[in-house]
């Protein structure tokens, strides 16, 4: 998690409680807390953690409504609406420094 000091002291036992009330399974594609999945990148399982993510964007507000996902259903939520997934901005600025590195 970055920037550990916008979210409140009690985040921890915050995030517990929402996945407790889920019931220990994403709200997204409903994988439980632990299953095991293969990546389709390596090949290799892995276990499913649950992670909370902020559905409005805003970690500072206590009273912000928290979503229980897996990894692979969390970066829906870091895409913003008018704004290209995160995974796209990132492969811009990647081809941008091999060309600055390569073609200058």
């Amino acid at each position: 998690m970055r920037n550990r000091k916008r979210y409140g002291k009690d985040w921890k036992k915050r995030t517990r409680a929402c996945k407790e009330r889920a019931g220990w399974q994403c709200r997204e594609c409903g994988v439980k807390h632990g299953t095991l999945r293969v990546s389709v990148w390596t090949g290799r399982e892995w276990p499913v953690y649950l992670q909370a993510a902020h559905v409005n964007h805003d970690p500072e507000n206590e009273l912000a409504e928290l979503a229980i996902v897996c990894p692979k259903c969390h970066w829906h939520f870091y895409r913003r609406p008018g704004q290209p997934a995160a995974w796209v901005i990132e492969r811009l600025k990647h081809q941008r420094l091999i060309v600055i590195a390569y073609c200058v």
